[in-house]
């Protein structure tokens, strides 16, 4: 989402059919693009996939925890440049700006999923389990929402590489690159579809989003080796390279841990971990 000035339109651009379709509509002084396109579609299915279970006891919870995953997203982005918003500290939440990033919201999500476990006296792991469906459409979406807008995008390739996918930058130049964008969502979309079809039941609490969780953040981590959009270093390493590695040992660690409480129950008794 960025800021202008321009008169209300919502304006089209088509192009190659490998080419991103950038949907942008300014209304007043706020433009929508296609990420925010992208996002909004799959924050709606994944709390339309909510909303299914249980009689939809558990949106309240989905609702809660994705407003701090929107904030975590904001706060994890001022923390990765925190020399611009040092100096520009009444900017830090003005998340219409634009500038978010997809580790800080995975773990504000984490965040508010414990805060809602514990307003609900709710196992924090089984909480989990039960939002989970919100994730794969929210996380897909994010990525294709990406290429849309042109953002996270990959190496440009040389000239005539044929696997190469033209790409826009922010900029709107279109090159041949690294379709990382589109890699990512497809790798998504792939493991999520086959978790959902050969999850074992019943499973120990917090094992399902643990698991969903790491592949997320192993997925980011290695998009983050390809991309090519300006970021922060760390040493030789992109700041959310380094987040997105600490990120897939945490939830993975949890997976683990999730493993070996249910191994250690008793046959026949309630699985239970987190």
């Amino acid at each position: 989402m960025y800021v202008g000035r321009e008169a209300p339109h919502i304006h089209l651009k088509f192009g190659n059919f490998l080419w991103p379709l950038r949907v942008a509509s300014v209304v007043r002084f706020t433009t929508v693009n296609g990420f925010a396109i992208a996002v909004g579609i799959g924050a709606a299915l994944g709390l339309y996939r909510v909303s299914r279970q249980q009689s939809g006891q558990w949106l309240d919870s989905a609702l809660f925890t994705l407003a701090f995953s929107l904030v975590g997203a904001r706060l994890g982005y001022a923390w990765l440049n925190q020399a611009y918003f040092a100096a520009h500290p009444g900017e830090i939440m003005q998340i219409w700006l634009g500038g978010l990033n997809d580790g800080g919201a995975l773990a504000g999500g984490v965040v508010g999923i414990l805060i809602a476990a514990r307003i609900r006296r709710y196992s924090p792991g089984r909480l989990a389990d039960l939002l989970y469906p919100l994730l794969p459409p929210l996380a897909v979406g994010v990525w294709l929402g990406c290429w849309l807008s042109g953002t996270a995008y990959g190496l440009e390739m040389p000239a005539g590489t044929w696997w190469a996918v033209p790409v826009q930058d922010e900029s709107g130049l279109v090159s041949g690159r690294v379709p990382v964008q589109l890699i990512a969502a497809v790798a998504l979309l792939i493991f999520y579809w086959l978790l959902e079809l050969l999850t074992p039941m019943p499973r120990p609490a917090g094992w399902l989003f643990s698991l969903a969780a790491s592949w997320l953040s192993l997925v980011s981590l290695v998009a983050s080796l390809l991309r090519a959009d300006p970021a922060p270093r760390w040493g030789q390493l992109r700041a959310d390279t380094w987040l997105n590695l600490v990120l897939v040992l945490l939830f993975f660690t949890l997976f683990v841990w999730a493993q070996f409480l249910a191994r250690r129950q008793p046959k026949g008794s309630e699985i239970t971990a987190l």
